[in-house]
């Protein structure tokens, strides 16, 4: 998701990052259970279920934490950037449609982040959003849509507008998945922010950095058993900025790992993204060129039906030819 505009740094727009290491392509499949005879899916040699999912079904994640960098600032040590973080998100999910082969899901999402050392930091977050898939024989096909909206310390601070289609083809030991994604990212200029309630309608006046992002990316996963697989990936697009010098390309592959054993759900992932801009932000000084890296792993324990308790560590970068933009 785009990360609101700061009073910092202005950071190059975000490209969503790739959908997480634990998102499987588009799939009626669920998780086995842990008791009961778990059935072959119709038509599917993965895929195996023991019951329909629920119809309706809801999540609540509540956290604790520490950013070292949350303005990020190319340099932190001039100015107040650490901070503790406390987090909170509530998800509400309906499924008009849950079969063997086909599924539609709605969902609607409200998030809150708390930094207590920098109270201007703190970031609301509404969305709302649908997806479905069908699955035939060995292939999936799936597609998505999704509104959100961000404040910053109670003000608009952006919105985005994303839709996304996939193909899968699913084997017993390997799958693999295309997709392809549009979104339209916008960025409020600090002068301009619609300050609570309003914000939501009132979405206020794009800054330079807003625009429209085209990318496709291709994923392969080695399946290890017990819901546990390796991934490799690359995905590659182009993003199309209110100004000329904010325009790029990227190419982004990764790596990711998850574990499954009993009670136990281990992710780690690595990712490298390259960017090329087109304009010269200051004449004579050439078009930027940058590298983003980022590190991350977490570990999570079952305690109880629907009930997890976990940690995440994650490390990042960004190394730019402008030294403000690192």
């Amino acid at each position: 998701m785009p990360r609101p505009a700061t009073s910092a740094q202005r950071p190059a727009p975000s490209a969503q990052r790739p959908a997480p290491s634990d998102q499987r392509p588009a799939t009626s499949a669920q998780r086995p259970a842990t008791s009961g005879q778990p059935q072959r899916r119709a038509g599917v040699r993965v895929a195996r279920v023991s019951a329909p999912p629920p119809t309706w079904d809801g999540r609540l994640r509540l956290g604790a934490g520490y950013d070292s960098n949350a303005l990020l600032d190319s340099d932190p040590d001039t100015a107040q950037s650490a901070t503790s973080v406390y987090n909170g998100e509530g998800q509400m999910g309906w499924r008009p449609v849950a079969d063997d082969t086909d599924f539609v899901k709605a969902t609607a999402t409200i998030a809150y982040d708390r930094r207590p050392q920098l109270e201007e930091m703190d970031t609301s977050k509404l969305a709302l959003g649908v997806s479905g898939a069908s699955q035939g024989a060995s292939l999936t096909t799936g597609g998505s849509l999704s509104l959100a909206r961000y404040w910053l310390d109670g003000d608009g601070a952006a919105a985005e507008l994303r839709g996304g289609a996939s193909l899968g083809w699913l084997r017993r030991d390997s799958a693999d998945l295309l997709a392809l994604e549009l979104a339209l990212i916008h960025f409020n200029e600090e002068t301009d922010r619609p300050e609570g309630a309003d914000g939501l309608f009132e979405i206020g006046d794009a800054d330079d950095r807003s625009g429209t992002l085209a990318a496709g990316a291709w994923r392969h996963w080695w399946q290890l058993g017990g819901g546990s697989r390796i991934e490799v990936a690359t995905r590659g697009g182009r993003f199309f900025a209110n100004s000329e010098s904010e325009n790029y390309s990227l190419i982004q592959p990764w790596l990711a790992l998850r574990l499954r054993p009993e009670g136990w759900e281990v992710q780690a992932r690595a990712s490298l993204e390259a960017r090329t801009y087109d304009g010269e932000r200051v004449p004579g000084d050439g078009a930027e060129n940058a590298i983003i890296g980022l590190l991350s792993a977490s570990a999570d324990r079952r305690l109880g039906h629907g009930l997890w308790l976990g940690g995440y560590v994650g490390l990042g970068a960004r190394d730019s030819n402008y030294d403000d933009r690192d």
